[in-house]
């Protein structure tokens, strides 16, 4: 079948064009062993109030419309609606079959006896007081302190440093066209920042996050909080920052 450029670009238009990798948002929620040695000074409390106006407005919008709540809550959402914001690049991961070779007769073929998530990575843009690389820190500092080498027990009831990451994938609507809510995820790696007097780029943080396993949302739905959340921000931003 010879290649048609129309046939091609009526497929493209039916299912609603293509799809946009910087139409997404990741959803970091702190569990609330993390978050208690995660203090806000007063300072960052009032830095971080147009964020935590949009948290509550978003979420009330979503409580009131019956929208099904999609991960944990986070003991800190100004904090949680910050490392959204600052999230540059993020990845909808994938799964792999293991596979073992079998032979009952004739050719051997392939039978699937387990499944294999790969680590996904997430990469912060960072500020000038390094708030991000010293909040991982201290979560990796939680999870094992340096000064006695004792890992935490990851499911415990008093340390607990597991979340459930979502990764959302938008249209250009603000449509939610797939999600991907990562279980048990919790950081394993920071990676290193190089310090170059030749570069005067701003710095990144990339974060290596193990889970569990991961369930997929598929079902479309637009997020209505965001949306107006988006809205209120972006048309509401001198109300917002006059407190």
């Amino acid at each position: 079948m010879a290649f048609s450029p129309n046939s091609f670009l009526s497929n493209i238009s039916g299912k609603g064009g293509l799809a946009r990798p910087a139409r997404f948002q990741v959803l970091l929620p702190l569990p609330p062993y993390i978050a208690q040695f995660i203090k806000n000074s007063v300072i960052e409390k009032i830095l971080n109030l147009p964020n935590s106006i949009m948290s509550d407005v978003t979420d009330a919008i979503n409580d009131a419309i019956g929208a099904e709540n999609e991960g944990m809550k986070s003991a800190n959402p100004a904090v949680s609606r910050y490392l959204s914001l600052q999230c540059e690049t993020a990845e909808l991961p994938g799964k792999t079959f293991v596979t073992d070779d079998v032979k009952i007769y004739g050719p051997t073929y392939k039978v699937p006896y387990q499944v294999q998530y790969a680590e996904t990575t997430l990469t912060f843009v960072c500020t000038n007081d390094f708030y991000e690389r010293k909040l991982f820190e201290r979560w990796m500092e939680a999870i094992m302190p340096t000064d006695t080498n004792n890992l935490r027990f990851p499911k415990g009831q008093n340390s607990k440093y597991m979340t459930e990451i979502t990764v959302k994938q938008y249209n250009d609507d603000v449509t939610q066209i797939f999600a991907t809510k990562l279980i048990d995820a919790y950081p394993i790696s920071i990676a290193a920042q190089q310090l170059n007097w030749n570069d005067d780029n701003f710095h990144r943080l990339s974060i290596q996050f193990a889970y569990h396993r991961y369930e997929a949302i598929t079902e479309s739905k637009i997020d209505i909080g965001e949306a107006v959340g988006g809205l209120i921000q972006g048309g509401g931003g001198a109300l917002l920052r006059a407190f």
